[in-house]
């Protein structure tokens, strides 16, 4: 995870950007199926990610409930 944060801010040094965007990404179960949730605590997560609290934490890796789906933030370097 903070090897993809590092590499993030890397890349946003060496392309001249100065900001991040989040990057949103469906997590699955083991059937590949997508995971539903009714609120952010619902959704599981590794230990070093956080759960979504508000709209800014999606510049951070974390996890939240949108549509009662969950879904991971991360950030990257915006186009």
């Amino acid at each position: 995870m903070r090897a993809l944060l590092i590499s993030s801010v890397v890349m946003m040094l060496v392309t001249g950007c100065n900001r991040l965007c989040a990057v949103e990404e469906s997590l699955t179960g083991l059937d590949g199926g997508a995971l539903a949730c009714v609120q952010n605590a619902d959704c599981p997560r590794p230990s070093s990610v956080l759960v979504c609290s508000e709209r800014e934490d999606q510049l951070r890796d974390c996890i939240a409930c949108s549509n009662n789906l969950c879904v991971r933030y991360r950030p990257e370097a915006c186009p």
